[in-house]
């Protein structure tokens, strides 16, 4: 029924209009990793209190003029950071979609968070399923699956990602239902 599990990452989950965890509300997904021994996933599109200024001077970094915020990754181990960016040249750079790289040193943080604001996401945890679970959630309706670009990542401004994505998919967000009908 889903063939290989390995064929949903690397790609999006595109929370249904009617999640009800509040982790995970009209947020985009990049999932990772997915095997049979479960999935690991960065959120791409909530801000968190964080600002990039508080990072930079917790490791003693400067940062670019209005550098902006952290983004929330996931509910798990949010003192973890998870750099997306274009740069292969790093040493810890493994590319997870073409055009963009994870990265998760504090050399690579030392590197990007003086350049240009937009040039990179830092999100602060992941998002985790067990075995299984994630199949689970995407065959009752939890996620809409689609493919993960360098323009979603990188390049659409994380207020306007879901919509974005969901779109790519073909579909009018004002048409997809946001209650479960009648009770």
């Amino acid at each position: 029924m889903f063939g290989d599990v390995s064929d949903l990452a690397p790609g999006f989950l595109i929370a249904v209009p009617q999640m009800d965890d509040p982790n995970f509300a009209r947020s985009v997904v990049l999932l990772v990793e997915h095997s049979t021994g479960g999935a690991m996933g960065i959120i791409l599109n909530q801000p968190s209190e964080v600002s990039l200024d508080e990072i930079g001077r917790a490791h003693g970094i400067r940062t670019a003029r209005g550098a902006g915020t952290a983004y929330v990754g996931g509910p798990v181990q949010r003192e973890r950071g998870f750099l997306l960016h274009r740069r292969g040249d790093m040493a810890d750079a493994v590319e997870v979609v073409s055009g963009v790289f994870l990265s998760m040193s504090i050399d690579s943080l030392k590197a990007l968070l003086p350049g240009p604001a937009g040039e990179f996401r830092l999100c602060l945890g992941y998002a985790g399923w067990g075995p299984g679970q994630l199949e689970k959630e995407v065959m009752v309706g939890g996620w809409l699956t689609g493919t993960a670009t360098a323009l979603r990542i990188l390049g659409t401004p994380p207020g306007k990602v879901w919509d974005a994505a969901i779109r790519d998919l073909g579909v009018d967000p004002a048409f997809l239902v946001t209650s479960g009908g009648p009770q």
